[in-house]
């Protein structure tokens, strides 16, 4: 997938749409091998109902209809970088924990939409679901006033949806995160501004804008 260039593998998922420029640099996205991460595409406005429908997605859980599950970034097209692993990290961490030890290194979440477009992402490049018979929290969301989504495939593909407590931790609950881009664009002045990685401390931080 890192052959292709952003604006075909994020039409080879939503089809004849249009896509905002990636602000990620080419050397950013060829490192992506070494990081082993992908590059992930959510465009504006899109459901979390009608990417499931455009992918197959079943759920256990109406999307459009639950009100009580809150999303980030929905009306900006925006592109983000993502572990390639078929399981999450941080497993038998809460997601106190998990948040607090990601915005410690510049690192978002994922939200139910930004969770949807990685597993689709990831079943384009490895031709498998990740996450499957393990809970992923959704640290960019929020589920009611004080809750947590957290969201996973089964064994059969299925995917399920629950709102849990955040201070809960098990050995098959795991987190994600999500980097966000330092730059709105890329240009002379932005260029070189330093991206968040995983276990890269405080560098990056320009990105903290979720």
């Amino acid at each position: 997938m890192h052959t292709m260039k952003p604006e075909e593998y994020a039409r080879a998922l939503y089809g004849d749409v249009e896509v905002a420029p990636c602000p990620f640099t080419d050397d950013e996205r060829r490192d992506l091998e070494r990081t082993q991460e992908l590059l992930v595409y959510v465009p504006a406005k899109m459901r979390a109902t009608e990417m499931c429908r455009r992918w197959g997605f079943q759920a256990n859980a109406d999307f459009d209809a639950d009100r009580l599950i809150r999303y980030t970034m929905t009306e900006e097209s925006h592109w983000f970088v993502a572990s390639a692993s078929r399981t999450p990290e941080l497993m038998y961490k809460s997601a106190v924990a998990a948040r607090r030890q990601y915005e410690d290194e510049g690192l978002h979440g994922m939200d139910v939409r930004r969770y949807l477009a990685f597993a689709a992402t990831h079943r384009l490049v490895f031709d498998t679901l990740p996450d499957q018979s393990y809970w992923t929290f959704l640290l960019s969301g929020a589920y009611d006033r004080s809750g947590i989504s957290i969201l996973g495939f089964d064994a059969h593909g299925h995917l399920s949806h629950h709102g849990w407590m955040k201070d809960f931790k098990a050995k098959f609950v795991g987190s994600r995160y999500a980097v966000l881009p330092p730059r709105l664009e890329i240009n002379e002045h932005t260029h070189t501004l330093p991206r968040a990685y995983r276990g890269g401390g405080r560098n990056g931080r320009e990105a903290d804008m979720d």
